[in-house]
Protein backbone atom coordinates (compact mmCIF):
# COMPACT_ATOMS: atom_id res chain seq x y z
CA UNK A 1 0.00 0.00 0.00
CA UNK A 2 1.46 3.50 -0.78
CA UNK A 3 1.67 6.09 1.92
CA UNK A 4 0.71 9.35 1.01
CA UNK A 5 2.49 12.09 2.46
CA UNK A 6 0.85 15.18 3.63
CA UNK A 7 1.01 18.36 5.51
CA UNK A 8 0.14 18.55 8.84
CA UNK A 9 -0.63 21.76 10.77
CA UNK A 10 -2.28 22.66 14.08
CA UNK A 11 -2.54 20.56 17.47
CA UNK A 12 -0.56 18.00 15.73
CA UNK A 13 2.38 20.10 15.30
CA UNK A 14 2.41 21.34 18.59
CA UNK A 15 2.58 17.34 19.53
CA UNK A 16 5.56 16.74 17.50
CA UNK A 17 7.12 20.12 18.58
CA UNK A 18 7.23 18.56 21.94
CA UNK A 19 8.55 15.14 21.32
CA UNK A 20 11.18 16.35 19.39
CA UNK A 21 12.36 19.23 22.41
CA UNK A 22 12.45 15.55 24.22
CA UNK A 23 14.60 13.87 22.04
CA UNK A 24 17.30 16.48 21.88
CA UNK A 25 17.28 17.38 25.60
CA UNK A 26 17.63 13.24 25.70
CA UNK A 27 20.13 12.80 23.65
CA UNK A 28 21.97 16.08 24.68
CA UNK A 29 21.88 14.68 28.83
CA UNK A 30 23.51 11.21 27.18
CA UNK A 31 26.16 12.95 25.45
CA UNK A 32 26.73 15.80 28.04
CA UNK A 33 26.04 14.16 31.23
CA UNK A 34 24.46 17.44 32.78
CA UNK A 35 21.23 18.65 32.85
CA UNK A 36 21.90 22.31 32.63
CA UNK A 37 24.58 21.69 29.47
CA UNK A 38 21.29 19.63 27.90
CA UNK A 39 19.19 22.62 28.46
CA UNK A 40 21.46 25.22 27.17
CA UNK A 41 22.41 22.89 23.94
CA UNK A 42 18.74 22.30 23.01
CA UNK A 43 18.16 26.25 23.35
CA UNK A 44 21.29 26.59 21.27
CA UNK A 45 19.88 24.20 18.47
CA UNK A 46 16.17 25.90 18.59
CA UNK A 47 18.01 29.31 18.25
CA UNK A 48 19.77 28.26 14.90
CA UNK A 49 16.68 27.08 13.67
CA UNK A 50 14.77 30.15 14.57
CA UNK A 51 17.80 32.00 12.84
CA UNK A 52 17.91 29.68 9.38
CA UNK A 53 13.48 29.21 9.14
CA UNK A 54 13.17 33.31 9.96
CA UNK A 55 10.42 32.70 12.69
CA UNK A 56 9.99 31.84 16.11
CA UNK A 57 8.62 27.98 15.83
CA UNK A 58 7.73 25.30 13.11
CA UNK A 59 3.84 25.47 12.12
CA UNK A 60 3.96 22.87 9.59
CA UNK A 61 5.50 19.29 8.91
CA UNK A 62 5.37 17.18 5.88
CA UNK A 63 4.47 13.74 7.41
CA UNK A 64 5.53 10.29 4.87
CA UNK A 65 4.05 7.37 7.15
CA UNK A 66 5.70 7.54 10.80
CA UNK A 67 8.37 10.28 9.95
CA UNK A 68 8.19 14.01 10.23
CA UNK A 69 9.88 16.50 7.89
CA UNK A 70 10.65 20.14 8.13
CA UNK A 71 13.18 20.57 5.99
CA UNK A 72 13.85 18.60 2.49
CA UNK A 73 17.79 18.95 3.21
CA UNK A 74 17.31 17.36 6.77
CA UNK A 75 17.08 14.00 8.14
CA UNK A 76 13.64 13.18 9.16
CA UNK A 77 12.52 12.58 12.61
CA UNK A 78 12.56 10.17 14.57
CA UNK A 79 15.33 8.36 13.00
CA UNK A 80 18.53 7.08 13.78
CA UNK A 81 20.04 9.44 10.94
CA UNK A 82 19.05 12.21 12.42
CA UNK A 83 19.89 11.52 16.12
CA UNK A 84 23.55 11.29 14.39
CA UNK A 85 23.27 14.36 13.03
CA UNK A 86 21.99 15.95 15.97
CA UNK A 87 25.33 14.92 17.73
CA UNK A 88 27.17 16.13 15.12
CA UNK A 89 26.11 19.40 16.22
CA UNK A 90 26.87 18.32 19.60
CA UNK A 91 30.47 18.18 18.39
CA UNK A 92 30.23 21.75 16.88
CA UNK A 93 29.23 23.78 20.04
CA UNK A 94 33.26 22.82 21.19
CA UNK A 95 32.30 21.71 24.63
CA UNK A 96 31.32 18.38 24.31
CA UNK A 97 32.30 15.85 26.97
CA UNK A 98 33.96 13.06 24.21
CA UNK A 99 36.89 11.01 23.48
CA UNK A 100 39.24 13.34 21.07
CA UNK A 101 38.64 12.08 17.62
CA UNK A 102 40.59 13.07 13.97
CA UNK A 103 37.13 13.09 12.36
CA UNK A 104 35.24 16.27 11.54
CA UNK A 105 31.32 15.72 12.87
CA UNK A 106 29.11 14.70 10.10
CA UNK A 107 27.69 16.94 6.95
CA UNK A 108 24.07 18.32 6.98
CA UNK A 109 23.75 17.20 3.60
CA UNK A 110 25.70 16.94 0.35
CA UNK A 111 24.88 17.29 -3.39
CA UNK A 112 26.12 15.18 -5.67
CA UNK A 113 26.59 15.52 -9.52
CA UNK A 114 26.29 12.05 -10.96
CA UNK A 115 26.41 12.80 -14.55
CA UNK A 116 27.74 15.26 -17.05
CA UNK A 117 24.67 14.60 -19.22
CA UNK A 118 21.69 16.77 -19.72
CA UNK A 119 18.84 16.76 -22.49
CA UNK A 120 18.24 20.84 -21.93
CA UNK A 121 20.34 23.69 -22.23
CA UNK A 122 18.82 25.89 -19.23
CA UNK A 123 19.60 29.62 -19.48
CA UNK A 124 21.11 29.85 -15.57
CA UNK A 125 22.65 26.34 -15.44
CA UNK A 126 25.68 26.17 -13.22
CA UNK A 127 27.14 23.03 -14.44
CA UNK A 128 27.26 24.14 -17.55
CA UNK A 129 31.16 24.08 -18.35
CA UNK A 130 31.10 19.92 -17.48
CA UNK A 131 28.09 19.38 -19.56
CA UNK A 132 29.14 16.76 -22.12
CA UNK A 133 27.63 13.72 -23.99
CA UNK A 134 29.61 11.29 -21.91
CA UNK A 135 29.86 10.99 -18.67
CA UNK A 136 33.31 10.93 -16.86
CA UNK A 137 33.00 8.52 -14.26
CA UNK A 138 31.52 4.97 -14.60
CA UNK A 139 29.57 3.45 -12.18
CA UNK A 140 32.57 1.58 -10.34
CA UNK A 141 34.06 5.45 -10.26
CA UNK A 142 30.48 6.53 -9.07
CA UNK A 143 30.69 3.63 -5.44
CA UNK A 144 33.54 4.36 -4.85
CA UNK A 145 33.17 7.94 -3.90
CA UNK A 146 29.58 6.86 -2.21
CA UNK A 147 32.03 4.39 -0.01
CA UNK A 148 33.95 7.54 0.78
CA UNK A 149 30.62 9.65 1.83
CA UNK A 150 29.63 6.32 3.98
CA UNK A 151 32.49 6.16 5.87
CA UNK A 152 32.98 9.99 6.44
CA UNK A 153 28.93 9.57 8.16
CA UNK A 154 26.78 11.72 5.32
CA UNK A 155 23.21 10.61 5.86
CA UNK A 156 21.42 12.56 3.76
CA UNK A 157 22.34 12.57 0.23
CA UNK A 158 21.03 14.83 -3.05
CA UNK A 159 21.63 12.84 -6.42
CA UNK A 160 22.06 15.80 -8.81
CA UNK A 161 23.81 16.59 -12.65
CA UNK A 162 23.75 17.16 -15.25
CA UNK A 163 20.17 15.10 -15.11
CA UNK A 164 20.53 12.16 -13.13
CA UNK A 165 17.58 10.65 -14.71
CA UNK A 166 19.79 9.95 -17.72
CA UNK A 167 21.84 7.37 -16.08
CA UNK A 168 18.50 5.76 -14.76
CA UNK A 169 19.65 2.38 -13.99
CA UNK A 170 22.76 3.33 -12.23
CA UNK A 171 20.99 5.75 -10.17
CA UNK A 172 18.70 3.30 -8.63
CA UNK A 173 21.95 0.95 -7.67
CA UNK A 174 23.08 4.26 -5.99
CA UNK A 175 20.23 4.95 -4.20
CA UNK A 176 19.38 1.16 -3.20
CA UNK A 177 23.35 1.06 -1.80
CA UNK A 178 23.37 4.75 -0.05
CA UNK A 179 19.39 4.64 1.23
CA UNK A 180 20.21 2.19 4.01
CA UNK A 181 22.60 4.66 5.72
CA UNK A 182 21.37 7.73 4.54
CA UNK A 183 17.77 9.88 3.57
CA UNK A 184 18.43 10.22 -0.65
CA UNK A 185 16.99 12.93 -2.43
CA UNK A 186 17.08 13.86 -6.21
CA UNK A 187 17.60 17.19 -7.95
CA UNK A 188 16.31 16.68 -11.33
CA UNK A 189 14.42 18.42 -14.53
CA UNK A 190 11.88 15.76 -14.44
CA UNK A 191 12.82 15.01 -17.76
CA UNK A 192 11.14 11.36 -18.25
CA UNK A 193 10.33 10.84 -15.00
CA UNK A 194 6.89 8.70 -15.73
CA UNK A 195 4.65 6.62 -13.56
CA UNK A 196 6.74 3.82 -13.22
CA UNK A 197 10.42 5.52 -12.98
CA UNK A 198 9.08 7.43 -10.14
CA UNK A 199 7.55 3.85 -8.64
CA UNK A 200 10.81 2.29 -9.00
CA UNK A 201 12.46 5.17 -7.80
CA UNK A 202 10.36 4.69 -4.51
CA UNK A 203 11.30 1.01 -4.19
CA UNK A 204 14.72 1.91 -4.63
CA UNK A 205 14.75 3.28 -1.17
CA UNK A 206 14.30 7.27 -2.51
CA UNK A 207 12.60 9.47 0.08
CA UNK A 208 11.88 12.29 -1.71
CA UNK A 209 12.43 14.52 -5.24
CA UNK A 210 13.42 17.82 -6.11
CA UNK A 211 11.64 19.20 -9.16
CA UNK A 212 12.95 22.61 -11.11
CA UNK A 213 10.21 24.97 -12.02
CA UNK A 214 11.60 28.61 -12.19
CA UNK A 215 8.02 29.82 -13.16
CA UNK A 216 4.10 29.32 -12.90
CA UNK A 217 3.09 30.37 -16.19
CA UNK A 218 4.50 27.43 -18.60
CA UNK A 219 5.73 29.71 -21.35
CA UNK A 220 8.31 31.50 -19.33
CA UNK A 221 9.70 28.17 -17.90
CA UNK A 222 9.88 26.37 -20.92
CA UNK A 223 11.66 29.29 -22.37
CA UNK A 224 14.11 29.82 -19.32
CA UNK A 225 14.53 25.79 -19.88
CA UNK A 226 15.05 26.06 -23.62
CA UNK A 227 12.68 22.84 -24.12
CA UNK A 228 8.71 23.67 -25.07
CA UNK A 229 7.64 20.70 -23.18
CA UNK A 230 9.58 21.56 -19.86
CA UNK A 231 6.50 23.13 -17.99
CA UNK A 232 4.57 20.03 -19.14
CA UNK A 233 7.14 17.52 -18.06
CA UNK A 234 8.00 18.61 -14.49
CA UNK A 235 4.44 18.94 -13.32
CA UNK A 236 3.83 15.30 -14.92
CA UNK A 237 6.25 14.07 -12.52
CA UNK A 238 5.39 15.96 -10.03
CA UNK A 239 1.82 14.50 -10.25
CA UNK A 240 3.76 10.75 -10.64
CA UNK A 241 5.85 11.22 -7.51
CA UNK A 242 3.16 11.99 -5.57
CA UNK A 243 0.95 8.63 -6.86
CA UNK A 244 4.02 6.81 -5.92
CA UNK A 245 4.28 8.11 -2.09
CA UNK A 246 7.73 10.30 -2.73
CA UNK A 247 8.17 13.34 -0.70
CA UNK A 248 7.60 16.05 -3.44
CA UNK A 249 9.50 19.46 -3.55
CA UNK A 250 9.79 22.16 -6.23
CA UNK A 251 13.13 24.08 -7.17
CA UNK A 252 12.81 27.32 -7.77
CA UNK A 253 15.57 30.18 -9.04
CA UNK A 254 13.90 33.61 -8.63
CA UNK A 255 15.47 35.95 -11.14
CA UNK A 256 14.95 39.33 -11.22
CA UNK A 257 12.01 39.08 -13.62
CA UNK A 258 9.87 36.90 -11.57
CA UNK A 259 11.06 38.24 -8.08
CA UNK A 260 7.11 40.07 -7.59
CA UNK A 261 4.34 39.06 -4.91
CA UNK A 262 2.09 38.25 -7.58
CA UNK A 263 4.58 36.07 -9.09
CA UNK A 264 5.44 34.04 -5.90
CA UNK A 265 1.68 33.89 -4.86
CA UNK A 266 0.61 32.57 -7.81
CA UNK A 267 3.78 30.16 -8.39
CA UNK A 268 2.98 28.30 -4.57
CA UNK A 269 -0.48 28.06 -5.59
CA UNK A 270 0.23 26.10 -8.42
CA UNK A 271 2.53 24.55 -6.52
CA UNK A 272 -0.24 23.44 -3.72
CA UNK A 273 -2.62 22.30 -6.14
CA UNK A 274 0.02 20.01 -7.47
CA UNK A 275 0.43 18.46 -4.67
CA UNK A 276 4.43 19.82 -3.77
CA UNK A 277 5.22 19.44 -0.27
CA UNK A 278 8.14 21.92 -0.09
CA UNK A 279 9.03 25.03 -1.87
CA UNK A 280 13.13 25.48 -2.13
CA UNK A 281 14.26 29.20 -3.26
CA UNK A 282 17.02 29.43 -5.00
CA UNK A 283 19.22 32.74 -5.89
CA UNK A 284 20.68 33.17 -9.37
CA UNK A 285 24.37 33.59 -9.58
CA UNK A 286 26.98 34.42 -11.56
CA UNK A 287 28.49 31.05 -12.70
CA UNK A 288 27.98 28.72 -15.95
CA UNK A 289 25.61 29.82 -18.64
CA UNK A 290 25.00 33.17 -16.10
CA UNK A 291 28.85 34.06 -15.70
CA UNK A 292 29.55 37.67 -16.43
CA UNK A 293 26.09 38.12 -16.46
CA UNK A 294 24.46 41.06 -13.79
CA UNK A 295 21.89 38.34 -12.25
CA UNK A 296 21.98 39.02 -8.51
CA UNK A 297 19.01 39.72 -6.62
CA UNK A 298 18.68 43.71 -5.62
CA UNK A 299 18.02 43.94 -1.46
CA UNK A 300 14.27 44.70 -2.47
CA UNK A 301 14.02 41.81 -4.20
CA UNK A 302 15.27 39.79 -1.24
CA UNK A 303 13.50 41.19 1.20
CA UNK A 304 10.21 40.39 -0.11
CA UNK A 305 11.84 36.76 -0.87
CA UNK A 306 12.90 36.51 2.81
CA UNK A 307 8.70 37.98 3.76
CA UNK A 308 7.22 35.42 1.70
CA UNK A 309 9.10 32.56 3.22
CA UNK A 310 7.87 33.46 6.55
CA UNK A 311 4.56 34.64 5.82
CA UNK A 312 3.38 31.39 3.73
CA UNK A 313 5.52 28.97 6.67
CA UNK A 314 3.74 30.79 10.06
CA UNK A 315 0.78 32.24 8.76
CA UNK A 316 -2.49 29.79 9.14
CA UNK A 317 -4.20 31.65 6.16
CA UNK A 318 -1.45 29.50 4.24
CA UNK A 319 -1.58 26.14 6.62
CA UNK A 320 -2.02 23.92 3.43
CA UNK A 321 0.51 25.40 1.27
CA UNK A 322 4.27 23.83 0.84
CA UNK A 323 6.78 24.72 3.29
CA UNK A 324 9.05 27.13 1.94
CA UNK A 325 12.69 26.83 2.15
CA UNK A 326 14.73 30.35 1.28
CA UNK A 327 18.49 29.79 2.50
CA UNK A 328 19.52 32.96 1.17
CA UNK A 329 17.37 34.50 4.40
CA UNK A 330 19.64 32.51 6.99
CA UNK A 331 22.97 33.22 4.65
CA UNK A 332 22.48 37.27 5.05
CA UNK A 333 22.04 36.75 8.84
CA UNK A 334 24.29 33.90 10.12
CA UNK A 335 26.38 32.82 7.62
CA UNK A 336 26.62 29.80 4.74
CA UNK A 337 26.42 26.64 5.74
CA UNK A 338 27.92 25.56 2.44
CA UNK A 339 32.20 24.92 1.96
CA UNK A 340 32.28 22.03 4.00
CA UNK A 341 30.34 23.39 6.73
CA UNK A 342 27.64 21.65 6.52
CA UNK A 343 26.99 20.55 3.28
CA UNK A 344 29.17 20.85 -0.04
CA UNK A 345 29.29 19.58 -3.57
CA UNK A 346 30.38 16.85 -5.65
CA UNK A 347 30.60 17.16 -9.24
CA UNK A 348 30.29 14.86 -12.27
CA UNK A 349 34.13 14.16 -12.12
CA UNK A 350 34.52 13.94 -8.11
CA UNK A 351 35.59 17.26 -7.81
CA UNK A 352 34.83 19.08 -4.58
CA UNK A 353 33.49 22.61 -4.69
CA UNK A 354 31.59 24.81 -1.71
CA UNK A 355 28.12 24.30 -3.39
CA UNK A 356 26.74 24.15 -6.79
CA UNK A 357 26.78 28.32 -7.23
CA UNK A 358 30.46 28.40 -5.50
CA UNK A 359 32.35 27.38 -8.17
CA UNK A 360 35.99 26.73 -7.40
CA UNK A 361 37.84 22.78 -7.06
CA UNK A 362 39.69 22.02 -4.27
CA UNK A 363 40.24 18.22 -4.66
CA UNK A 364 38.95 15.21 -6.67
CA UNK A 365 37.65 12.45 -4.33
CA UNK A 366 39.34 9.97 -6.15
CA UNK A 367 42.74 11.34 -6.09
CA UNK A 368 43.09 12.96 -1.92
CA UNK A 369 41.56 11.65 1.17
CA UNK A 370 38.45 13.58 2.07
CA UNK A 371 39.31 14.94 5.33
CA UNK A 372 42.22 16.87 3.30
CA UNK A 373 39.81 17.98 1.06
CA UNK A 374 37.20 18.97 3.85
CA UNK A 375 40.10 21.17 5.73
CA UNK A 376 40.97 22.90 2.26
CA UNK A 377 37.23 23.76 1.60
CA UNK A 378 37.04 25.25 4.75
CA UNK A 379 39.98 27.09 4.72
CA UNK A 380 38.64 28.54 1.09
CA UNK A 381 34.99 29.23 2.68
CA UNK A 382 32.24 30.26 0.61
CA UNK A 383 32.97 33.04 -2.18
CA UNK A 384 29.19 35.07 -1.05
CA UNK A 385 28.61 34.73 2.40
CA UNK A 386 30.84 34.32 5.61
CA UNK A 387 30.82 30.62 7.01
CA UNK A 388 28.70 29.95 9.70
CA UNK A 389 30.35 27.45 12.56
Amino acid sequence: MTVTPKIISGWRVWFIQRKIRFFIISEAFKFYRNPFRAISEMNRLRNLRKNVHGSNSISKYVKSGSQYFWNSDYCSFPSEKLKELIHAEFVRSGEARIVKTDKHPALQTLIWGITNRCSLSCRHCYEWDNIAQTDSLDLKGLKQILSIFKTNGIRHIQFSGGEPLVRFNDLLELIGDASTYMDCWVLTSGFGLNQEKAVMLKRAGLTGINISLDHWDAQFHNNFRNNEKSFEMAIDALKNCNRAGLITSLSLCATREFVTEENLISYATLAKNNGAHFIRILEPRAIGKFSGQKVYLEDQQVKILSQFAVRFNTDPQYKDFPIIAFFGNSQRKIGCFGAGNRYLYTDPNGDVHACPFCRGKVGNLLEEPFSEILEKLKKAGCHEFAGYR
